[in-house]
């Protein structure tokens, strides 16, 4: 499989191998973007003295950086998508998997903490939301990392076990 294939084809199958070497790749690099991030917006005087947000650069180098940082971000983002689409194949499981094991979890927490600030739940109420949201992250890092994939070909393509 070529590189670009890898990273943003979003058809076909990779085993586990492959698809936590993105993340050995990809977890520092967020990590470095992070590590930026906080050294431009600690870099500006007075910033978070004042409890303001961090400004958009106004010099050329600024911007031309804050594009970079950009660009990098939703590359590496796109490219998690799809090495994650391909590992949900490779489990005979459809895209849409992906909504149930990264999106669902973060809008169970969110609605948690909103209704528990709100007060229209109890703290008891909104900890089972918070059990429910880890629950499925944790069942879809067993099944995207841990279990193998579908033995031999499925309906997203042949076994990328059998294809070496």
């Amino acid at each position: 499989m070529k590189w670009k294939d890898y990273l943003f084809g979003f058809r076909g199958r990779i085993g586990r191998a492959r698809f936590l070497l993105y993340f050995a790749i990809a977890v520092p690099l967020y990590a470095l973007l992070i590590v930026v991030f906080w050294i431009y917006a600690l870099s500006i005087p007075g910033a978070y003295e004042n409890g303001g947000p961090t400004p958009w650069p106004s010099d050329p180098l600024g911007i031309l950086g804050a594009i970079l940082f950009f660009l990098v971000l939703a590359a590496t983002t796109l490219a998690g998508a799809a090495v994650t689409v391909k590992r949900l194949h490779d489990r005979d499981k459809a895209w849409w998997w992906l909504m149930v094991y990264v999106v669902a979890p973060d809008v169970l927490l969110s609605l948690a903490e909103i209704l528990a600030q709100a007060e229209i739940l109890n703290l008891s109420a909104a900890l089972v939301i918070e059990f429910a949201a880890l629950a499925l992250a944790t069942w879809g890092s067993v099944e995207l990392t841990l279990l193998r994939g579908t033995p031999g070909d499925n309906r997203f393509g042949t076994d990328p076990l059998a294809a070496r």
